[in-house]
């Protein structure tokens, strides 16, 4: 009997580090004293949506400029991508005006990255630089005026 409730004393400390691992549920005893899961709302990511004149100009520019992929067509709204990365590209008359938010992209390989853009003649905001926080940064600026930078840690651990 010992044996048996050892098996699934571990079997269910098994289930719980796996399913605490995969995700931000948590276990709560509940009034039997069981553990029972409890799912929550977890956000996995962030898509900004740009306001553009047109979309197939900044299509042109993330896809053969950056080297983004374009994942979704609707309407007047085109989502572009690369690796974990996506923009929302939406066709607006008044595109031209008001604030333009800047959008700052972690990333690993820059000096490849960079080189690729090189390569490909996309013109940038700023050149290439380790600033004093350790952060190797260079900045694109798109056809509508977003300000994109790069930038990788590139100081000790």
């Amino acid at each position: 009997m010992k044996k048996w409730i050892i098996v699934v004393s571990s079997a269910a400390l098994a289930i719980l580090q796996s399913a605490t691992a995969q995700s931000t549920n948590e276990a709560t005893p509940g009034p039997d004293g069981l553990i029972h899961l409890e799912a929550k709302p977890e956000m996995v990511d962030l898509v900004p949506s740009f306001a553009v004149a047109s979309v197939q100009r900044s299509v042109d520019f993330y896809v053969k400029g950056l080297g983004f992929a374009v994942v979704l067509q609707s309407g007047n709204y085109v989502a572009v991508g690369r690796d974990a990365i996506q923009l929302g590209l939406v066709q607006d008359k008044n595109a031209g005006k008001g604030y333009k938010p800047t959008c700052y992209i972690r990333m690993v390989r820059i000096d490849d990255f960079y080189n690729e853009l090189m390569k490909k003649g996309v013109k940038l905001s700023t050149p290439i630089k380790t600033q004093s926080s350790q952060m190797r940064e260079f900045s694109v600026t798109d056809p509508d005026g977003y300000i994109l930078i790069f930038g990788e840690y590139v100081g000790g651990a």
